[in-house]
């Protein structure tokens, strides 16, 4: 069984001559050359297949329908080739179908390309139509073509180039022919078939060739050549022409395929003009980008570049005769017309219906003026057209209007008659021709200003409050203002499912526990109401969260996703950051890149990927994205807090100290702007033995969180006070008094749940020597958590913080064996690396095996985590302290005196009560190497 998606769309048996048609539903069809395509390739979801090919049936019979036509595909294919995986998933087989498409690029990842272009026989599914499909598999399809033929065309340029570097003339004349048949619109493909019909001595057909694009560029763009392609037209005129010599039989013209290879665009299409492959302003970019010549050397001669197509809305238009279905034609007929324009864009009608959806209309509502406007302003549409055909005795007439969609001014208004019904179509040519000429005349007073967000509201005035509230925190990184936004637009629209979702996310980068998972459980309740592409953000969104906890769901949320849009940004970056939790650094690193190829305006993306980067040690790569983030996004200052941990992780404190010192000097007013440094600073001190200043700036979070009603944050710095007593000063009552006394000002009862921060208060009683108070606490967890716990719960058992406390009570209760099993069970679903490697390395170490002490103790100085100021700063020279004597004991002279150095080094200016420490690393140094000598 061979499926033709390539120019044709058919599934044959067997081989010619003797290949047999199966006459199969085009649905059925499609459905099985999405099984053979979608990325990635595998086992597809039942309910992304529903919701792909059925979307206007019920969950029953979407399900009928579905097995109705796996069941024809099978009866076609033989039973083994759709295999169904359990209730919920279904998989092509593989082998299982021959699939030219997929032929193709496998031929091209081999390097074969000329098997490829033999088998690219035309576009994916071109001119295919396939009822009653959701506008996502429609966009699938756009996007599958577009891709296909892109490749196509980079490989008949790379075998273009590479038969004119050899010397093959004929081989170069063809493959050039080919290129520019993919796209005759893309300057390179141009050039090289100039360069192509000049080596073959056809001189005269290579500067037709370059007179016919820059008539169409000028007269489409307004624009000239670049000056590459010019410099060779003036060479090819340099000699005289001759008549060709070596060009092979159907290939010496450029309008001509080559035998085996994909027709260019019919003689119709040339001559309407409609737009094929990558446009002209497109490709000039791309050439001239590469060859660092943008907007230089005379490349315009003085003109603005190319604008970019308008897109436009044909509206419903009025009827005003007899003929109830007249109205209809003429507006199908003028969409037609508008769509062949290089001017226009015009919107389809499954791209209508799908912004009818998110405004939660019908799609067959009927588009009035208020609709038309709503509908442009949400999909970015700069100008549409309204208009009406009336009865004049007993003829017609068809007027017409271009209207601004953002000030509703009348741009252009065309009109024309038609003595009868034989006329129409002239008057309706005469209308659209009018209407395209208007619309390249309007192009530079059209107003497109920033164009709103495609999610699901039905609310204009919550969609403008969204789409800026994207802006400022995804673009501009004041999460803050964002925040206060979307709770704004939530007022418009209480079942707005998106805004619920960002909020949340922004909450927890906030550290507003609490409100972040009140907003991604909204979100998630609402999902239903939602299309495929946002349902499964919001999917997404709930699970990763570390409140909910599901990274591995997450992930499976956002690859059924990509699975009908790979290049969908906000899904690539949010399964890296999925990957960041599941610790999985270096596959995050990969799926960051891909989301600032996809769109690089993101700069919180630059964040994302830096910040994986130096959780997989990659830390110059780390500095490299910054820099890059710096010259893209010179107003932004959210990144220096990365700068200094990819110092303070090289070991580089003194350089850490004063990042932060400067940050803290430059921080506003704001809370968030001054907490960040101040915690900062205080592990810094932390680190260095200067346990005063680190008291010092912890203070100065809480008064600032007190002042500022921020509760997590003020308990945090509340029990790292405490911390300082239990674990520096070896005074835990006094510590624990301290956390209580700090506490007691901001009592519990006024703190939402998770935002009380019991895991890490469990853990500073548990280091403390008081286990049943942080049982007590643990149980609250518990309690709270079967109680609030939505799909999945929040798992609090297999939390890793969770653990980590409970593993340090066993600790504290001599429970050695315990305690290790526990705290390697926290160290392994930890989203924090580093976090629980201390007290497995303690626990170890009672347990009186020092070996693997020795090894976690080390693993945790060696592994980077970019909030090590969460982590790592309390417990390094401790760390280095036990080590040193841990090395001493084995006899490992060398290993013991780097310790010991590293105590005294980090400790040098450490507080008076501190230097004893230092002192005696010191002896054990000089001990040491006089031992060894």
């Amino acid at each position: 069984m061979r499926l033709r998606t390539l120019g044709r769309f058919e599934l044959v048996d067997g081989e010619p001559p003797s290949t047999r048609l199966i006459p199969a539903q085009s649905k059925r069809l499609a459905l099985l050359a999405y099984l053979a395509l979608a990325a990635p390739r595998g086992p597809h979801r039942r309910d992304i297949l529903l919701a792909l090919f059925w979307p206007e049936l019920d969950q029953e019979e979407a399900r009928r329908a579905l097995r109705q036509a796996l069941h024809a595909l099978r009866r076609w294919l033989g039973e083994a080739v759709l295999v169904s995986l359990g209730d919920d998933r279904v998989e092509l087989a593989p082998g299982g179908c021959w699939c030219d498409a997929v032929a193709f690029e496998s031929a091209l990842e081999h390097g074969d390309l000329e098997a490829a272009l033999t088998l690219y026989q035309g576009g994916f599914l071109e001119g295919v139509f396939v009822t009653d499909v959701s506008p996502e598999f429609e966009q699938w399809v756009d996007l599958t073509r577009t891709r296909l033929r892109g490749r196509a065309l980079d490989a008949a340029m790379a075998l273009g180039h590479k038969a004119g570097e050899g010397g093959d003339v004929a081989a170069a004349l063809r493959w050039a022919s080919a290129a520019h048949g993919l796209a005759p619109d893309n300057e390179a493909a141009v050039r090289l078939l100039m360069r192509a019909l000049g080596d073959s001595g056809d001189r005269s057909q290579a500067l037709q060739l370059f007179q016919s694009f820059a008539a169409r560029l000028t007269e489409e763009f307004g624009a000239d050549p670049a000056g590459e392609t010019r410099a060779l037209a003036a060479t090819l005129r340099v000699a005289p022409a001759s008549p060709p010599s070596a060009a092979p039989e159907g290939a010496s013209a450029p309008e001509r395929p080559m035998a085996g290879s994909p027709d260019p665009a019919p003689a119709r299409q040339r001559e309407t003009g409609r737009p094929r492959g990558r446009s002209v302003a497109v490709a000039i970019v791309a050439v001239l980008s590469a060859a660092g010549l943008l907007f230089a050397g005379g490349y315009l001669r003085g003109r603005s570049p190319p604008s970019a197509p308008q897109r436009l809305l044909v509206a419903d238009f009025q009827n005003h005769t007899r003929d109830s279905l007249l109205a209809g034609v003429v507006t199908d007929a003028i969409t037609i017309d508008l769509s062949q324009s290089r001017r226009a864009r015009v919107l389809t009608r499954a791209q209508l219906q799908a912004v009818l959806k998110r405004m939660e209309l019908p799609t067959d509502a009927p588009l009035s003026a208020d609709v038309v406007r709503e509908v442009a302003e949400r999909d970015g549409v700069t100008a549409f057209v309204t208009g009406d055909v009336a009865s004049l005795g007993t003829g017609f007439t068809i007027s017409a209007a271009l209207v601004s969609a953002k000030t509703g001014d009348v741009l252009a208004a065309v009109r024309a008659a038609a003595t009868d019904s034989t006329g129409l179509l002239t008057a309706v040519d005469q209308v659209s021709t009018q209407l395209r000429r208007r619309i390249g005349e309007s192009a530079q007073t059209i107003d497109s200003s920033l164009s709103l967000e495609r999610v699901t509201t039905n609310s204009l005035d919550g969609l403008r409050l969204y789409s800026q509230a994207v802006r400022v925190g995804d673009q501009g990184g004041d999460q803050r203002r964002a925040v206060e936004l979307l709770r704004l637009a939530i007022k418009f629209d209480t079942t707005f499912a998106m805004a619920f979702r960002k909020l949340g996310t922004y909450l927890s980068e906030l550290r507003e526990a609490d409100g972040a998972y009140e907003a991604l459980a909204r979100a998630f309740q609402y999902r239903d109401r939602l299309p495929l592409r946002e349902r499964y953000h919001t999917m997404g969104s709930y699970y990763y969260n570390p409140f909910t906890n599901l990274p591995d769901s997450a992930i499976a949320a956002y690859r059924a996703l990509l699975a009908i849009y790979p290049d969908d940004t906000r899904a690539l970056n949010n399964i890296g950051v999925a990957y960041t939790n599941l610790r999985q650094y270096r596959r995050a690193v990969g799926f960051h890149r891909l989301a600032l190829e996809s769109d690089s305006t993101i700069s919180l993306i630059y964040n994302a990927l830096a910040t994986a980067q130096l959780n997989a040690g990659m830390f110059a790569d780390a500095s490299f994205t910054l820099k890059a983030k710096r010259r893209k996004f010179p107003a932004q200052q959210d990144a220096e807090v990365i700068e200094l941990s990819i110092a303070a992780e090289r070991g580089d404190f003194a350089e850490a100290y004063t990042q932060a010192k400067a940050l803290l000097e430059a921080a506003g007013a704001d809370l968030d702007s001054r907490l960040q440094p101040l915690r900062i600073l205080g592990t810094l001190a932390f680190i260095q033995g200067r346990l005063q200043e680190a008291q010092g700036y912890l203070r100065a979070v809480t008064e600032i969180c007190l002042r500022e009603k921020e509760p997590g944050n003020y308990r945090d710095g509340a029990i790292m006070l405490g911390f300082i007593d239990i674990w520096y000063r070896h005074a835990p009552e006094r510590g624990v008094r301290v956390i209580d006394s700090a506490l007691s000002s901001y009592g519990s009862e006024k703190i939402p749940m998770l935002d009380q921060n019991l895991g890490w208060l469990s853990y500073a009683y548990a280091l403390a020597g008081q286990p049943a108070r942080t049982r007590e606490l643990l149980r609250s967890l518990q309690a709270f958590d079967s109680a609030t716990a939505g799909p999945g719960g929040r798992r609090t058992r297999k939390d890793g913080g969770y653990l980590r406390s409970r593993g340090a009570a066993e600790f504290a209760e001599g429970r050695y064996a315990d305690a290790v099993k526990t705290l390697r069970e926290s160290v392994d679903v930890y989203f924090c690396p580093t976090c629980s490697l201390p007290d497995l390395a303690r626990a170890y170490d009672l347990a009186g095996q020092a070996d693997s002490a020795i090894a976690v103790y080390e693993r945790y100085l060696s592994t980077p985590w970019s909030e090590w100021w969460e982590s790592d700063g309390e417990f390094t020279v401790t760390t280095y302290r036990r080590l040193g004597q841990l090395y001493e004991q084995r006899g490992d002279r060398p290993r013991a005196i780097a310790a010991y150095r590293k105590v005294a080094e980090l400790w040098s200016h450490a507080d008076a009560e501190l230097q004893p420490e230092v002192d005696s690393a010191r002896r054990r140094v000089v001990a040491l190497e006089a031992g060894g000598r």
